[in-house]
C-alpha cells in the first residue's frame, strides 16, 4: 500500500473524529483548568525549554529498548538463554519509556485539527495497542511463558514500527511540531530590486 493510500485510508475514517472530538477538549480543558502552572506544564510537555519539541525526544527510549529486545529475543531463539534478562530489562525500559512518549505526544496532538488530528490520534492508538502488548508480554516473561512473551514482543513491534511511520508522516508531510518561523535561510538583508514596478 502506498503512503497516500495508507493516509488517505485513516483520514476517511469518521469515527476517529468522533473519538477526536471527545478527547482533544478534556485534554485542553485540564491544562486550561490548571491556569499559569497548567500552561507551563503544557509548555514543558511541548519542549519549549528544549528549543524543539519533546516529544520526539522521547520516543527514541521505547523505540531503541525495542528494537535491542527484539535482537536479544533472536539471540535467545537462537539458544542463547543468557540473554534473555537482558531482554526482558529492555521491554521494561522501554514501557517506562513509553509513558513518556505517551504523554507529551498527547500534550502534542491536542493543539492538531484536520487530517493530521485523525493521523495523530491513529499514531497514538497503535503506540497504546503496542505498549499493551509489551506489557503482556513482560507479564508473560515473568511467569516463564517465554515463547508467547517474545511472539508478542515481536507483533508489539510491527505496531510501533508501522505507528513510527505515521509519526514521520506528521512531521515530514504535515509539518507538525515543526517551528515555521525558523530562519534558515540567507535572506537578503538590503533592498534587492528583482523587477521593475512598471512589469507587474
Amino acid at each position: 500500500m502506498s503512503e497516500e493510500t495508507a493516509i488517505d485510508l485513516i483520514t476517511r475514517q469518521e469515527w476517529l473524529d468522533t473519538a477526536a472530538d471527545a478527547l482533544q477538549p478534556a485534554i485542553t480543558d485540564a491544562f486550561e483548568a490548571g491556569g499559569e502552572a497548567g500552561q507551563r506544564i503544557k509548555n514543558f510537555l511541548h519542549g519549549t525549554w528544549l528549543g524543539h519539541q519533546l516529544h520526539p525526544v522521547i520516543t527514541d527510549v521505547p523505540v531503541g529498548a525495542w528494537t535491542v529486545a527484539a535482537v536479544l529475543d533472536c539471540m535467545e531463539l537462537a539458544g542463547k538463554e543468557e540473554y534473555a534478562p537482558g531482554a526482558d530489562a529492555a521491554v521494561a525500559i522501554g514501557l517506562v519509556g513509553a509513558v513518556g512518549a505517551a504523554v507529551t505526544g498527547i500534550t502534542d496532538w491536542s493543539d492538531t485539527d484536520g487530517k493530521s488530528r485523525k493521523v495523530g490520534l491513529m499514531h497514538g492508538l497503535l503506540n497504546t495497542a503496542a505498549a499493551a502488548l509489551y506489557t503482556t508480554s513482560l507479564v508473560c516473561r515473568s511467569k516463564n511463558a517465554r515463547g508467547a512473551g517474545i511472539s508478542l514482543s515481536m507483533l508489539g513491534y510491527a505496531i510501533a514500527g508501522t505507528s513510527a511511520y505515521l509519526g514521520g508522516h506528521l512531521v515530514f508531510n504535515d509539518e507538525i511540531g515543526v517551528n515555521h518561523t525558523t530562519d534558515i535561510y540567507d535572506y537578503p538583508q538590503e533592498f534587492t530590486p528583482v523587477l521593475a514596478e512598471s512589469d507587474l
